[in-house]
């Protein structure tokens, strides 16, 4: 495994709707379906796909854009619920409002990685070790390079894993990408673990 393309979900209904993210499990709008559609034309002429092996989360939003990006690719998707967006817990199909006068608020002035924000919810360090783990499990089984469908904190855990970063540097560094958008990981040719595109949208600038 030499290359992993990481697509991150399209516009879906909680976007729109005011509703929190998370666990929340919407579809995509219409326009999310567009640009699922745009970045499988992309990825049509740019890969081989017979190179890849398709995951995706198991939640709408993600399964829905990876279901467009097969009919481009012809490939099975394997669902994966560890690639998930982190557990909100509680807050899963609530507002934005009630989750902001709802949530647990930390006692430090810092991004706290063991704070839990609500209750049956993970901690940013549980989730990173849920995507951590995932992360080493699907690349030692998987001989080709991985096309992952996911959401945008699983992109970036997925980065700290692919870059070595322990969990510490959570709480200074985040990476934040952007609905619809691709990022892909390489090797350079000392064979260092390379980011070597972020949140690319350039595919949806005609929609």
């Amino acid at each position: 495994m030499n290359k992993i393309i990481i697509v991150q979900h399209c516009q879906s209904e909680h976007h729109i709707n005011d509703l929190s993210g998370g666990w929340t499990d919407t579809p995509l709008t219409e326009l999310g379906k567009e640009q699922a559609a745009k970045i499988g034309e992309k990825l049509k002429k740019s890969i081989n796909p017979y190179d890849f092996v398709l995951y995706s989360s198991d939640l709408m939003r993600a399964y829905q854009t990876a279901e467009v990006i097969r009919e481009y690719l012809n490939l099975d998707i394997v669902k994966e619920k560890d690639l998930r967006e982190i557990n909100t817990g509680i807050a899963a199909g609530k507002t934005k409002k009630w989750v902001k006068e709802n949530e647990n608020k930390t006692t430090f002035d810092y991004y706290d990685i063991d704070h839990q924000s609500f209750e049956n919810a993970e901690t940013p360090r549980q989730f990173y070790k849920r995507v951590h783990k995932c992360m080493e499990r699907i690349s030692s089984n998987e001989e080709k390079n991985l096309l992952l469908v996911t959401h945008g904190g699983t992109v970036s855990n997925i980065l700290y894993w692919w870059l070595k970063f322990n969990p510490e540097i959570i709480r200074e560094t985040c990476f934040l990408s952007s609905p619809a958008s691709i990022t892909i990981l390489s090797k350079s040719r000392f064979n260092q673990n390379a980011m070597s595109i972020f949140n690319d949208t350039s595919h949806l600038k005609f929609i």
